[in-house]
This record gives structure tokens, sequence and C-alpha cells, in this order.
């Protein structure tokens, strides 16, 4: 790899010395790029390569033999993106995050999900995508021009409200990417159902779910009428928030935080303050029952249904966590665990 990345950056300063030396004034930035990338293939291919069908130019590819990609199938992705010199600008692996220096306890690290047919990445890449199937790798040139969306006339007039309708050109510099696809998910939501289903045989003797992506255990129970909480009630909750894998994004127990690298000196690790609802929900004088919004839809599913003093596990699927949201310490479409426990009542 490094051999590669010392060539790339060659490569890159001898177009950059090209393209100084025949700049007009009245160049854009697409026809700069097309000349520094044409430059940078004559001296790391001997050749000019053209563009395929979606303005991509590709260096090596192999289809895969695993599932097929469907229309509006979700693909997990592992990618690597580096400039023209070599630099690493875009990634998804631990691995490429150690090599940069990047990495950290509390980023998680794990293949990017995109869903087809719902504008997750450029339109050309995504064509590209979808002549792949599982396991297939592509290894490609993704130039500026390309870095657009094909979006219906309806959504170009909304995104143009932020400045871009899609039809502009999103990064301003040739992209080399290295990208596998490491799985293809026809059914998201079923692939999180049977991922539940095995989390809750291997770690809780296949305890069945409430209702459907929620599974709860109680570790601690209380029989005393006296820990009841009443609805509308503000209790104290400590938690640990993890991922099935165990991989722990937050808590609010010291100890805990300085066991998974989560630590913050600054953080005073106070009980979080929750307003207890019945199964996590508030009913109106008419009946109409209204989801607590002071956290996510599974922890409040979980405190409503436990007394003070009592702890549990539960575990839901992203319906009732972060949806299709991402972050450092969580990707999109993951379901999650909490360890919960209620505190004395004050």
């Amino acid at each position: 790899m490094r051999k590669t990345i010392k060539s790339f950056a060659v490569g890159a300063a001898l177009a950059a010395l090209i393209f100084s030396c025949a700049r007009y004034e009245t160049e854009d930035n697409l026809t700069a790029q097309k000349r520094i990338r044409e430059a940078w293939m004559r001296v790391n291919l001997g050749q000019v390569l053209e563009p395929d069908e979606n303005g991509l130019y590709i260096f090596d590819k192999t289809i895969g033999t695993g599932r097929a990609i469907g229309d509006t199938s979700f693909c997990l992705l592992d990618y690597v993106a580096r400039d023209l010199d070599g630099n690493y600008t875009k990634y998804t692996t631990e691995e490429v995050a150690r090599i940069m220096g990047t990495y950290s306890k509390t980023k998680y690290y794990s293949p990017a999900i995109i869903q087809m047919g719902k504008y997750s990445t450029y339109t050309p890449v995504e064509n590209l995508i979808k002549g792949l199937n599982a396991g297939g790798h592509v290894h490609f040139l993704l130039p500026p021009d390309a870095t657009t969306y094909d979006y219906p006339k309806d959504l170009q007039k909304y995104y143009k409200s932020y400045g871009n309708d899609g039809t502009e050109p999103d990064l301003s510099e040739n992209l080399i990417y290295d990208l596998k696809v490491v799985e293809v998910i026809d059914d998201i939501y079923k692939y999180q159902i049977d991922r539940l289903e095995d989390y809750a045989a291997e770690r809780y003797h296949g305890v069945d779910s409430i209702c459907e992506g929620f599974y709860m255990v109680k570790l601690k129970e209380s029989s005393r009428q006296k820990d009841t909480i009443p609805s509308g009630t503000s209790v104290k909750v400590r938690y640990i928030g993890k991922l099935l894998d165990d991989f722990c994004f937050d808590t609010n127990i010291q100890d805990s935080a300085k066991v998974y690298g989560l630590y913050n000196v600054g953080n005073t690790y106070s009980a979080l303050s929750v307003t207890y609802y019945p199964d996590g929900y508030t009913t109106d004088s008419d009946g109409n029952r209204t989801y607590s919004s002071d956290v996510i839809k599974g922890f409040a599913m979980a405190v409503g249904r436990m007394k003070y003093s009592e702890e549990a596990i539960a575990f839901f699927w992203s319906n009732f966590a972060y949806g299709s949201s991402s972050a450092d310490g969580y990707p999109a479409y993951a379901p999650m665990c909490f360890y919960l426990k209620v505190e004395e009542k004050e």
C-alpha cells in the first residue's frame, strides 16, 4: 500500500506541474481537474482512460458472487477514498484510522449503509454499485463532474432552496475509491429482527419479544407496592447503552465509562432524569396516546415497565432508537441494548 501511495503522490505532483505550466486564466475548476487527472493517468497508468457510461474511470472491478443488489436494497459498503497525492480523505475501516492516527475508542468503525433509490450517494456511484453483488469490489476514479444527484424535479426545487439542486458537482477534486460491497440486505427490518432474535437466544435464553422489535429482561425486580411509580413522575435512571456486538456508545455510570474508554473528566456522571409513563406513553383526556420524548422510544418503553430500584436489560430495533440516523458511536439502522437501573425513590 505504501508503494501505491508514493506513486500517487509522484503522479499528482507531476500532474500539478503540468497543469500549472499550461493554466489559462479563464479555466474553470472542472476543466482544471480534467487536466490534472489526465496528467496523473499518463504518469501512473501510461494512458488516459475513457470514462464509463456513468462518467467514472474504472481501474478494476469484480462483480462478486453473493446476493444481487435490487432497486431498493440496502448495501453495507467498506471504502477508502484518496486524493491524487495518495492522501486518505474518507474511510470506513479501523485499519485506516489507525494508519492515519485518527483512531478513537468512542467511534464505531463499520461499513456504511446506503439504500438504493434514496439518493444516499451520488447517482453515478449508485449506478456503478447496482452492477455489483455482495462480495463485489471496484477500484475507480471519481471526478468532480460525477458528484451529482439525479433528483426528480420536485426534489430539485426543494434542494435548490439549500443552494444546490443536485445538478452541480458536490466535490471539487478528483478522488480514487476502493469500494467493497460487504453485504446486501433486501429487508432492513427483517434483518434487524433476525439479529435481535439471535441475540435473545444467545444471551437471554430465547426470551420472547414484548412487542415487535422490543425485548426486555428484568435483572432485579421489586414486589413492593411502594416501589410503584406514578405516571408523570420524574425518576432518576442509570444506564449503559451498547450495540449488539457489545460496543458501548454511552453511559452515565462513571466506572463503566472508564472501562469502555468513554470517561470524560468534565462529566459529572449524574443520573438521567426521565419522566415516567407506563409503557413509555402518556394518555390525554381523549384517550390519545403520545410518546414521551424525554429519551429514545425503546428507552422510555423499558423505564415505563419498571419500578423504583429495579434493574433491567432492554434491546430493540432502530425504529425505537435512532432509525436511519448515525453518529460516531453507532451506525444507521442499529439495534441497541440498554442496561437500566431506576434509582430508589428520593
